[in-house]
C-alpha cells in the first residue's frame, strides 16, 4: 500500500495530532467579535437600524465565507495525512476518498531537521526553509503533481525523537 523501495525500512510512521486550538479559528472569533460590537457601537450610537440588520449579518457572511474554507481544507488535510520516516525519504501520505496521494523527498535533499515543540511534545519539524517561504508555497494554490510543496512534518507527537531519527538516517546518507 506504502510505496516502499526495496531495502528500504521503514523508521516512523505517524499522522498529525488535533491540536488544542487553531490560530485561524482564534483570529475569526477575534474579527468576529470586533465586526459584532462594531456593528452595534454603530447602531447604538448612529440610532441606525439599517446598519444593525444588514450590515451585521452582512459583516459575518464576509467572515466565514472567507475563514470557512481555509479551516475546512486545513482540517481535512490533517485528517488524511499520514507520514513515514524510512532510513531513505520522508513520505507524505494523504489518503482521499477518491484515492490516495503520495509525495517524498530525499532525505539527502533537506536541510538539517529543525523542531518546534509545545509542552506536550507535540511540535512542527522543519528543514532548513525560512517561515516566509513555507508559508508561501503552503498558501499559494497548487495545481498538478509537479506542484512545489512544503516538506514540514506538522503537529506530530514525540517531534524531537522523530527529529533524531531523521538526523540519524541522513548521517549515512551524507557522507556518501
Amino acid at each position: 500500500m506504502y510505496p516502499l523501495q526495496d531495502g528500504e525500512r521503514l523508521l516512523w510512521s505517524g499522522r498529525p495530532e488535533h491540536a488544542r486550538r487553531w490560530f485561524p479559528e482564534h483570529l475569526a472569533l477575534l474579527v468576529g467579535a470586533i465586526a459584532v460590537i462594531g456593528v452595534l457601537g454603530t447602531w447604538f450610537v448612529l440610532d441606525d437600524s439599517f446598519v444593525a440588520f444588514v450590515g451585521l449579518p452582512l459583516a459575518l457572511v464576509l467572515l466565514f465565507t472567507t475563514t470557512l474554507p481555509h479551516l475546512r481544507n486545513s482540517r481535512a488535510r490533517a485528517f488524511a495525512t499520514t507520514y513515514l520516516v524510512t532510513d531513505q525519504r520522508i513520505i507524505f501520505v494523504a489518503q482521499w476518498p477518491s484515492g490516495a496521494e503520495y509525495r517524498w523527498v530525499r532525505l539527502s535533499r533537506l536541510g538539517p531537521p529543525r523542531v518546534k515543540a509545545d509542552d506536550r511534545g507535540v511540535g512542527t519539524i522543519t528543514f532548513g526553509t525560512s517561515p516566509w517561504t513555507r508559508w508561501q508555497l503552503a498558501n499559494k494554490p497548487q495545481p498538478g503533481a509537479w506542484a512545489p510543496f512544503v516538506p514540514d512534518l506538522y503537529a506530530i507527537a514525540g517531534a524531537a525523537r522523530v527529529a533524531e531519527l531523521i538526523s540519524a538516517a541522513r548521517q549515512p546518507v551524507i557522507a556518501r
